[in-house]
């Protein structure tokens, strides 16, 4: 019998690494071989396919840096400053990429793979549900949907936004787009 001789998180990494940075589309089986040191045998034997390494890729991604992230959301602390944390965490681990990578996979694959639209549309569906109820927790009892979909809205734009802009943009952008939802949509009650 072979034993495995790598580990399996650690090609998942530097497989975020290069989806993210090159693309789904824009990698082959062959740039990960290079990436991760471990031949196309053991990566189809342990994962069948590409495919099967980039949903992988998600589900450790999700575990590792968006639980954590996501558990913000359940704090009980002012709103403006929950949602500023919230959003703002999804580029301040000092990492070359910045933003979300479920939203980056989203944004390229969720259009022609039926289980990347379902697993953002989840991750989408948990963020909201975590807004609402931060939302009637501050006050916003009325319609809370509505306005965490507005919310779910300015994440994904900002998850896009991040990266282009400056972290001075950044910040201005998520001010303003709090404050104008907040504003022009809440209940102003908090």
């Amino acid at each position: 019998m072979r034993y495995k001789e790598y580990n399996t998180n650690r090609v998942l990494e530097k497989s975020i690494d290069l989806f993210w940075r090159k693309g789904f589309n824009g990698c082959s089986i062959n740039d990960i071989v290079e990436a991760t040191g471990v031949n196309r045998f053991s990566l189809y034997h342990e994962f069948n396919n590409k495919e099967g390494i980039l949903y992988a890729s998600l589900k450790l991604y999700k575990e590792r840096y968006c639980e954590e992230k996501l558990e913000l959301l359940k704090l009980n602390e002012d709103l403006t400053h929950t949602l500023k944390k919230f959003y703002a965490s999804f580029w301040e681990d000092n990492k070359p990429m910045t933003g979300c990578y479920i939203i980056h996979v989203g944004t390229e694959l969720a259009d022609s793979d039926n289980r990347i639209k379902e697993n953002l549309d989840n991750y989408l569906s948990e963020i909201n549900s975590l807004l609402m109820a931060l939302l009637i927790r501050n006050g916003y009892e009325s319609n809370p949907d509505h306005y965490a979909r507005h919310l779910v809205g300015l994440f994904c734009t900002i998850m896009s936004f991040c990266l282009i802009h400056s972290p001075e943009q950044r910040e201005n952008y998520i001010s303003n787009g709090i404050n104008v939802i907040l504003s022009k949509y809440g209940e102003g009650t908090k």
